[in-house]
């Protein structure tokens, strides 16, 4: 009998083993986590002249890949100008984590003769990508990033972007926007391949088209090598919300053309109705009429005698309850004005009005019946500069 319970006891501790066995098999986005968990990574490239698109060599040519205290020199790099694969770089064996986290290494460049470049590079394995399939090759990422390098003394030319309207015309006075984008020097992004440098930084810029759509950045304030992304905010032009693609263009300062172009796009449906304008949208707007003046993106018709105004910290003074609504420029100005029956003392401290309307506003020239709302309420006219309901307050004194 004790023969025959030891014989079982083993039996069933090799069931167990088999099924554990049969368990690491099973392709589940668990275990395909934890079979990916020590990935590295491999990055590649080739290093050139921006300005020629030579490759560079020579035994003063040092690449080295840089975190924290410590750094490595490139597995592979070629410097023989006689060599056919001369500026050949590679990094093999380097960390990737699994995950969107903190691994950020350096790439720093030296060359006599060049500027000088640094870069940040992140190598980022994903778990989503083992779990759609997405298969790598000894657990390896490659990651290949070419890199440029500008003669010294070399400057970048005025960057010129030109914005127009779907249909090609020229947008005037539009804000055109350059922010500068390091963050595409990823393993996941692949987005080029061309590694971008991180040095020599400048904050967002800024210009206004003129009537040829041109908005010109002049060369001192752009970054030579540098990725920037162009946007342009949501605006009004002939009657039509515009606002730029969901995927902005961008260029590269020195290697792509100093000339781009953006071509924006409707928003949503023709008939939509917006607020271009409102006299008292910049905060601290001191008005003692209590006049408020809108201006919509479209001519608009307004139900009448459905505007209403409150007093707030008015002392002596008293309004009517309701107001006077005029609609002017070709029906796209509308001006209501509050009704004093006793003026307002200008010693007063911090009056203000707050407008009410319980009508509905509708599109003039719309082909489908839109009718909207103000200031509060569901399909209230949104205010262009701030993407939220319009401001019903007009201060009439200061706080």
């Amino acid at each position: 009998m004790k023969k025959l319970a030891l014989l079982l006891s083993l039996a069933l501790i090799a069931g167990m083993f088999a099924d554990c066995g049969s368990k690491n098999t099973t392709n589940t986005a668990a275990t395909n986590t934890i079979q990916y968990y020590n990935v590295t990574g491999t990055l590649q490239g080739r290093i050139m002249d921006a300005v020629t698109g030579a490759p560079i060599g020579g035994s003063d040519l040092k690449v080295f890949l840089i975190q924290g205290t410590s750094d490595r020199s490139p597995n592979k790099l070629i410097t023989s100008v006689s060599d056919p694969l001369v500026g050949e770089y590679a990094f093999s064996g380097i960390p990737a984590e699994i995950y969107n986290g903190d691994i950020t290494f350096e790439v720093v460049v030296v060359k006599p003769g060049y500027q000088g470049f640094e870069a940040d590079v992140h190598l980022n394995a994903d778990s989503s990508w083992f779990y759609y399939g997405i298969p790598l090759v000894d657990n390896t990422i490659n990651f290949i990033k070419n890199i440029y390098l500008f003669p010294l003394g070399t400057a970048p030319g005025d960057a010129n972007i030109y914005v127009y309207d779907p249909n090609g015309l020229p947008i005037p006075n539009a804000e055109v926007m350059l922010e500068q984008n390091v963050n595409n020097n990823t393993a996941t992004a692949l987005r080029g391949d061309t590694l971008y440098p991180a040095t020599g930084l400048y904050p967002n810029l800024m210009a206004t088209t003129n009537a040829s759509g041109l908005a010109t950045f002049t060369a001192g304030s752009l970054t030579l090598g540098g990725y920037y992304n162009i946007a342009v905010p949501a605006l009004t032009f002939n009657g039509e919300y515009l606002q730029t693609f969901i995927s902005a263009p961008g260029f590269v300062v020195g290697t792509d053309s100093s000339t781009q172009y953006v071509y924006m796009s409707t928003v949503n449906a023709l008939n939509t109705l917006y607020v271009v304008s409102a006299s008292n949208q910049a905060p601290g707007t001191i008005t003692p009429s209590g006049v408020l003046t809108i201006t919509f993106s479209q001519p608009i018709t307004v139900s009448t005698g459905t505007f209403g105004v409150a007093l707030s910290n008015g002392g002596t003074g008293a309004v009517a309850p309701t107001t006077s609504a005029v609609i002017s420029n070709n029906d796209t100005t509308l001006t209501i004005t509050p009704i004093f029956t006793t003026a307002v003392p200008s010693t007063q401290v911090d009056a203000y009005i707050t407008y009410s309307f319980g009508g509905t506003i509708i599109l003039k020239n719309s082909q489908t019946p839109t009718t909207y709302t103000m200031f509060i309420g569901f399909n209230a006219v949104q205010d262009i500069a701030t993407g939220g309901n319009v401001n019903n307050v007009v201060q009439l004194t200061s706080y």
